[in-house]
């Protein structure tokens, strides 16, 4: 073991920087981790560029990253789930467990969750983490760090096709074909979607979005039809005020609407009248619960091609060019990991 731990701090100005700390020592039920593999999530970039997302607000320095692989080095005490040189990664949302959320099994929604990374909590950039042994998942050899590192954002597509009502073989429509809308549109197929539509405005990510099994895609900027009744589920994963008001156009009568990106701004005009005569279910996703289990088996059996979603590798010396890349180049980008 090392003699130090770089952590990753960004501060309310904005600016990203390494710092070498001590080493923590796991409590109860805590595993020490060495961080193999961080992902860089789309909120990452929202605290780095804007100091906010919703309601969470960089006011002071912390630690961004909860896309994260990584090495088992010991246990705390109480803590045996796990041994030295096991291989997994880490859920990075820790409820309480006994709130009435908790024992419902909706465990997201616990008022009281520790999210790594939700300023001011500290996340995974770092070289080593103490997480509960009851939030870590097992790795197969065959899967690397990096794969790896997108059960997170894979578990909230999961959990989005879990909130959404359709029969096998429906048609399901993607709104956005970012990481998140591109996982969606794998975890949709997965789970027994039928045809599946993305709808985004840069072709390069339409062309991603072929390569993982879209059976149609659709560049909003140039398509020439019109966009309504398309799908029997809708998932909206580009965080759009726009794209999101165009949710129940896009709809068929009976179908279902799911909400998985955070509008820029909160506040959206839609025209309910659309929702009401078609009798829509409007669903919305807050990360997930019960699926990184899923997610772990569907990256390591295919289900989802984690390979085809990274598209850019940095060290966490380089960190700082690793944001900056992810900001100023939403073209080349699907997903950025940063490596240990």
């Amino acid at each position: 073991m090392g003699e130090k731990n770089r952590r990753l701090f960004l501060n309310e100005n904005h600016e990203l920087y390494l710092v070498e700390e001590n080493i923590p020592e796991p409590k109860e039920h805590e595993v020490l981790i060495r961080i193999e593999a961080n992902g860089i999530c789309g909120s990452d970039v929202h605290f780095f560029h804007e100091g906010r997302l919703g309601n969470f607000v960089v006011d002071r320095p912390y630690v961004p990253g909860h896309e994260a692989s990584g090495t088992v080095v010991k246990n705390g005490p109480a803590a045996g789930i796990f041994k030295e040189g096991d291989r997994v990664v880490i859920e990075p949302g820790i409820p309480c467990g006994h709130c009435k959320m908790c024992k419902e099994g909706r465990y997201n929604l616990c008022p009281d969750v520790v999210f790594l990374s939700a300023p001011p909590i500290d996340g995974t950039f770092c070289d080593y983490v103490c997480v509960n042994e009851h939030f870590l998942f097992s790795i197969p050899d065959h899967l690397s760090f990096e794969d790896a590192a997108l059960a997170e954002p894979a578990a909230v597509a999961i959990h989005a096709v879990q909130r959404a009502n359709f029969r096998l073989g429906a048609t399901g429509v993607i709104v956005g074909a970012g990481p998140i809308g591109l996982l969606a549109l794998q975890a949709f197929k997965a789970a027994g979607g039928g045809r599946a539509i993305c709808i985004d405005i840069i072709d390069s990510r339409l062309e991603k979005a072929k390569k993982v099994g879209a059976d149609e895609v659709i560049n909003s900027m140039t398509y020439q039809g019109e966009l309504k009744d398309l799908g029997d589920v809708v998932f909206e994963t580009a965080g759009n005020k726009k794209t999101t008001a165009q949710l129940f156009t896009l709809a068929k009568p009976g179908g279902c609407v799911v909400q998985v990106g955070w509008p820029n701004g909160n506040v959206v005009e839609m025209n309910i009248a659309d929702m009401m005569d078609k009798e829509l279910d409007y669903k919305s996703v807050n990360r997930y619960a019960n699926v990184f289990g899923t997610a772990v088996t569907w990256l390591s059996d295919g289900r989802i091609h984690a390979k085809e979603m990274i598209t850019q590798r940095f060290s966490l010396d380089q960190a700082k060019e690793a944001f900056e890349w992810a900001l100023n180049h939403p073209q080349e980008t699907i997903k950025v990991i940063v490596k240990n």
